[in-house]
């Protein structure tokens, strides 16, 4: 059989792996989830149906949760189970497998250890897990977002055959919340503490202090159990300082700060943020200059001197004339000055200072006026701008008024006006917002009228009230089972007790207490069926499983200046790598990509790896084995004289040596070698890229070899063997191109789009 048959033939198989059109795209610009591994504390609870497991202790870099005697669950720091003990029945890996956290979509892993099953002794066992989505998962906790983990373990236990477990954790409470497979379970409530909250603490100056002095000390912290992202202060409307923490928030910022005072009132605000909001603290402090009276100055000494004698003078004669009138000299107008300007006000009527309100939305009323003109008002609330107004004609005065939606606790809102010259006058008013909610208790496990087959069970729930939770009482067929008082009185609580039915129906009353005496209840009615002692046949083993397995590569970029680059390989390695995952049915962790985005690189010795060691290692004699190559091919003279053409051809890894191919690239021939080493009685291998040197195409010659003339001898020797195919993208002496149009090369764009879907089994056969 000739190659040119092999490919008309071959084809169509790729239907057998994929058999829809392209992979959907992922929208651009959002950020992939991302969760670091949570840690946990003595004492942190693990609620599940069968009981409430409590970190009792932690020994071995193992967290160890009990529900009482006989139940225990082993965790590993990687909150992989090691233990699961459930009565007279123990499951247990050692060593368990290993997650690699931060967890990713995409991540994946293949370990070695050992499993024991329930009735069975220690075997050695294969685990391949995978992060396979990220994606809302529904518990009787509640819905959470969650990434979704599999693993496969393999083991002889099992008939030679896998079992599988899917297992979902949710970052926003830091726990795994649901289990499907080997073993199962779903989380009824989460009682884990909460992180602390965005606090701001300031210890100096107080609220409405006077200094004498315009220098004072500003000192206090910020701290939040998200961590503090960021700090400003302002005052008087500048701000005088920053920290922005460049590595991860801290817990805690602490503030020490000189303050330069203005004469009269100055406001001062800190503003902190964390991942969840903002918050802020206000403070007004007054500097009382003061007076200095003037010095009083001694007046001169009087010198007395006598007196000399009088001095007579005859005055001449002067001869009578008329007397001449007056001279009047006109008296200066009166000197008019302008009245001084009003004050720079800003006039609240609503809200007032402190006040305690239980609506969320309230009206901000007031008045900026006064001053040479006002320029322009902003409001903020808890550091957020929710309003600004601007004039371009200074105005005498400017009434503020608009509606604010406030947050739950406490709220900071400051107006910021600022007159034509510059000048800032604020006014800042704290909003405490305390909603009203009634008694309510909302049981999440278990359903009303269940039915259920275990005897030991938990009741869970949450209560919650405006006015605060005094008191809790559980009671289980009018039998007190449990009850709680609170001397804090939160505003709400999770509530957990064990259950012990009796056979038949079981009622549960859960009761809540405000402070005032109000009594809120919930019942719930449960059904326990004892289970019937049946002997079980232990199933048939399954037969071997058929696996997938697959190595993808892409290379646009070669290390070598005189190569040249190729724009749509790697996108037509991800596409088929997608496309493989996703409508092909191919697992995740069977699938190696290697392209010049991921970690491992395209390079001669990862390639030989990829093919002949991962492939070699991996693939069962019943498996399928598929190879995708998009990159460069080359010719080179042949010194062996096995081609009739007079060349060897290679696929050229991302560090080949174009004049050196023989030592740097990866021979076609050594693919003999590989199909050797794979145990899989089914390989393909599809191959864009091609060897005629021509430019214009995935090909380039070394300068000392001139391409004329190929042939597709090498490929008849390479696919002698059965069950091996080789599907390329031209002619020996054909070029493969790209085509923008399509943003692939030509060879995978059609590749893609198969259909032939009556061809599936080919490879069966």
């Amino acid at each position: 059989m000739t190659a040119t048959r092999c490919v008309h033939m071959l084809f169509p198989v790729l239907a057998f792996f994929i058999y829809t059109t392209l992979p959907a795209q992922v929208s651009a610009g959002t950020p992939p989830p991302r969760a670091e591994r949570p840690t946990y504390q003595l004492g942190e609870k693990w609620i599940l149906p069968s009981g409430v497991y409590e970190l009792i202790r932690i020994e071995n870099d193992r967290y160890i949760f009990s529900a009482g005697p006989g139940y225990e669950v082993h965790l590993t720091k990687d909150l992989v189970v090691t233990r699961w003990i459930r009565g007279q029945q123990a499951l247990e890996f050692e060593p368990p497998p290993s997650l690699t956290w931060p967890l990713e979509v995409g991540k994946w892993g293949v370990t070695k250890g050992n499993v024991r099953p329930p009735g069975y002794s220690l075997v050695s066992a294969t685990f391949a897990w995978s992060v396979d989505a990220y994606e809302d998962v529904r518990v009787p906790a509640g819905t959470f977002k969650a990434f979704r983990i599999g693993i496969d373990i393999s083991a002889p236990a099992f008939g030679g055959g896998s079992r599988n477990l899917k297992m979902w954790y949710a970052p926003q409470v830091g726990q795994m919340v649901k289990a499907e497979g080997f073993f199962s379970f779903q989380v009824v409530a989460i009682d884990r503490p909460a992180p602390a909250p965005l606090q701001i603490d300031l210890r100096e100056p107080r609220d409405q202090a006077r200094s004498a002095t315009p220098r004072l000390t500003l000192a206090g912290k910020a701290t939040s159990g998200k961590g503090v992202s960021r700090v400003t202060v302002t005052l008087n409307g500048q701000e005088v300082a920053r920290q922005e923490p460049k590595t991860a928030p801290p817990n805690e910022l602490r503030l020490d700060l000189p303050l330069t005072l203005q004469e009269g009132r100055n406001t001062l605000l800190v503003t902190a943020a964390d991942p969840g909001g903002t918050q802020q603290e206000a403070r007004v402090i007054y500097y009382d200059k003061p007076v200095v009276p003037p010095t009083p100055v001694a007046p001169p000494p009087v010198v007395t001197t006598p007196a000399p004698p009088p001095i007579v003078v005859t005055p001449p004669s002067i001869p009578t004339s008329p007397v001449a009138p007056p001279v009047v000299t006109p008296s200066p107008p009166p000197v008019v000055t302008a009245p001084p300007p009003p004050p720079f006000l800003v006039a609240l009527t609503t809200p007032q200072d402190q006040a305690r309100v239980e609506q969320e939305r309230i009206t901000l009323a007031g008045l900026v006026s006064g001053g040479k003109g006002v320029g322009r008002v902003v409001v903020t609330l808890n550091g957020l701008e929710v309003g600004k107004l601007e004039e371009r004609t200074p105005q005498r005065a400017i009434p503020v008024n608009m509606p604010l939606t406030l947050k739950e606790g406490q709220n900071t809102l400051v107006i910021t006006a600022t007159e034509v010259d510059g000048a800032i006058q604020q006014e800042v008013r704290t909003v405490h917002y305390e909603k009203r909610t009634p008694l309510m208790i909302a049981i999440r496990y278990p359903e009303d009228k269940a039915r259920v087959t275990e005897e030991a069970s938990v009741v869970a729930a949450q209560v919650s009230s405006g006015k605060g939770v005094a008191q809790v009482r559980v009671t289980l067929n009018g039998v007190e089972v449990h009850q709680q008082t609170e001397r804090t009185t939160p505003r709400s609580l999770v509530v957990t007790a064990p259950l012990t039915f009796r056979e038949g129906a079981n009622a549960i009353v859960v009761s809540a207490t405000e402070p005032d005496g109000t009594v809120q209840q919930e019942l719930r009615t449960v059904i326990y069926e004892k289970p019937k002692v049946t002997v079980v046949t232990p199933p048939p083993p399954p037969p071997p499983a058929r696996n997938q397995w697959a190595v993808i590569v892409g290379i646009g970029r070669y290390e070598s200046p005189d190569i040249s680059r190729l724009r749509y390989s790697v996108p037509d390695a991800e596409a088929i790598y997608e496309a493989l995952t996703g409508p092909g049915g191919f697992k995740s962790e069977h699938v190696l990509l290697m392209t010049d985005r991921t970690e491992r690189k395209p390079t001669l010795r990862n390639l030989k790896w990829a093919l002949g060691t991962f492939l070699a290692r991996s693939a069962q004699k019943d498996d399928t084995v598929l190879i995708f190559f998009a990159g460069h091919g080359a010719p080179e003279v042949d010194q062996r004289g096995i081609e009739r053409d007079g060349l060897a051809k290679y696929l050229i890894p991302s560090d080949a040596e174009p004049d050196d191919l023989y030592s740097t690239a990866l021979p076609m021939d050594e693919l003999q070698t590989i199909f050797g080493r794979i145990e899989a009685e089914r390989v393909v291998v599809f191959l864009d890229a091609c060897y005629s040197g021509a430019a214009g195409g995935r090909t380039f010659a070394s300068k000392k070899t001139r391409a004329v003339n190929l042939d597709d001898l090498f490929l008849e020797r390479l696919t002698r063997a059965k069950g091996r195919a080789i599907i390329t993208a031209s002619r020996p002496s054909e070029v493969s191109l790209e085509v923008a149009e399509f943003g692939h090369g030509l060879f995978t764009y059609y590749l893609l789009q198969s259909r032939q879907l009556h061809l599936i089994e080919y490879l069966h056969r």
